[in-house]
């Protein structure tokens, strides 16, 4: 609405204002045409002053009964106060009157869809297409009503109709790879896209999609290739770099990262985070120096960027000052509370130190807010073991087990704890639990367990499991 009296000019509107508030204190009737009304109606409405629009609107149907406009803002007022079948039952008398004026149905829909009753708003909305001039909008709220009702399919069947009324839209290129996104279609959207650049070749927004597709099917490759001619439709594009540099860093082109993060600069602020990632990939290629001045040019730039402090804490952790390590880290986590990484890197920290009691209560937190966490469980119950002793040890990975008992890696852990506790008999009937789920995992039992690569028995239960593989 506001576009809609934007032509009139601040000062022209503020004197209309004027006029109509003068007209209400004086109690003097002024003319004023239907366009000025609906501008005053519109003004109070995006203002939010409700009780003035109700007024205006009042004002406006006492000069000219008959205009549909006036009842339709009196609707939207209507049902910005919640009376929601008032409002629908004055637009139904409009419609009786006027069936081919869009706003009616529009208002209509935005009604039933605040009414959550969105079948009826996408029913209102599809009866105003053959009488819309914004067919391309009308498309687009019809695809989100179906978001509404978790109906992913059809919401991007409309949004595919919104972007052929308009290929040029950035904002539905963007809505439409939003919803192949949530809906983990991302080969869909890579055909999608393939199909709609063979017919739009200089839409960047769509080449940089397609880029974030392919990059998601971990094809690098080519999601490179789709950032390049974002770039070359437009060389300012920021995030294209970028991704660029996320892509290179999937590769493990780390040099080529750094690289590409640091032509972001060129074109936009630097950024906090930009200088992280810069940071991680020298971290990648063991320059421990340069990752640790990125890390702090981050939080130059944004001291509360936890990602930077965890990564300093790895750089101390490197070079062998763990006490340091673990300031840094308890500051992450300080950042982030429910980052369950940071928390885990820094028990790991703990338990290699001896310092069980802090271990545990991290990997505990850990398991509490993620009990799928392996690795967490698996080095929880190592703590404990080294701390109480293999039966505390045996009810943790038990419990474990009450959440993932399809897992191989906990199966195997807990035979061995049963073996080292002297229950050897039940140790080998969860070693072969393990080997029919996991026969590969084997492996993590013997790095626990190295003895066993010479025990006959259990060098007889890999040969019978590989066979059967």
């Amino acid at each position: 609405m506001g576009e809609e009296f934007s032509w009139l000019g601040g000062k022209q509107l503020e004197k209309l204002i004027e006029k109509f508030e003068r007209m209400l204190e004086d109690g003097v009737q002024l003319f004023f045409d239907v366009d000025e009304f609906e501008y005053i109606i519109d003004y109070y409405y995006d203002m939010h002053d409700i009780s003035m629009s109700e007024k205006a609107i009042k004002e406006a149907l006492q000069v000219y009964p008959s205009t549909s406009s006036f009842n339709i803002r009196k609707a939207r007022v209507l049902a910005y106060r919640k009376k929601y079948y008032e409002a629908l039952e004055l637009l139904n008398d409009v419609e009786l009157l006027e069936p081919a004026n869009e706003e009616i149905y529009v208002n209509k829909a935005e009604i039933y869809s605040l009414m959550n009753q969105f079948e009826l708003a996408i029913k209102e909305y599809k009866k105003c297409l053959p009488y819309s001039e914004n067919r391309e909008d009308i498309y687009a709220n019809i695809a989100f009503e179906y978001e509404n009702l978790n109906d992913y399919p059809k919401a991007i069947k409309n949004l595919k109709k919104a972007l052929s009324i308009n290929p040029e839209s950035e904002n539905l290129i963007h809505e439409i790879s939003f919803f192949f996104e949530i809906t983990g279609r991302e080969e869909d959207a890579v055909k999608f896209f393939n199909e709609f650049l063979d017919e739009n070749p200089y839409s960047k927004t769509a080449w940089f999609n397609l880029g974030i597709f392919y990059n998601t099917l971990e094809l690098y490759e080519k999601a490179i290739e789709a950032y390049e001619f974002t770039i070359a439709i437009d060389e300012t594009f920021a995030s294209a770099y970028f991704n660029i540099a996320n892509s290179y860093s999937g590769l493990k082109h780390f040099d080529k990262s750094i690289r590409y993060y640091k032509e972001t600069f060129k074109y936009e602020a630097e950024e906090a985070i930009t200088h992280y990632y810069i940071g991680e990939s020298y971290e990648n290629m063991d320059n421990i120096q340069e990752a640790l001045v990125h890390f702090n040019k981050a939080l130059e730039l944004d001291d509360k960027l936890a990602e930077a402090w965890a990564g300093i804490g790895r750089m101390f952790i490197k070079e062998g000052n763990d006490k340091t390590a673990v300031k840094y880290y308890e500051k992450a986590i300080e950042l982030m509370p429910l980052n369950n990484d940071f928390k885990y890197e820094l028990a790991v920290l703990s338990l290699k130190r001896t310092w069980f009691e802090k271990a545990e209560k991290l990997f505990e937190d850990i398991v509490e807010n993620d009990t799928q966490y392996i690795e967490a469980w698996v080095n929880y119950s190592y703590s404990v073991s080294m701390s109480d002793g293999y039966e505390k040890a045996i009810e943790i990975i038990e419990s474990a087990l009450t959440k993932n008992k399809d897992d191989a890696t906990l199966w195997y852990r807990l035979a061995a704890y049963l073996y080292k506790s002297g229950k050897v008999k039940q140790a080998y009937y969860y070693i072969e639990t393990a080997l029919k789920l996991d026969f590969n995992k084997h492996t993590e039992l013997l790095d626990f367990m190295p003895e066993l690569n010479h025990e006959s028995r259990f060098v007889e239960l890999l040969g019978i499991y590989k066979g059967s593989e």
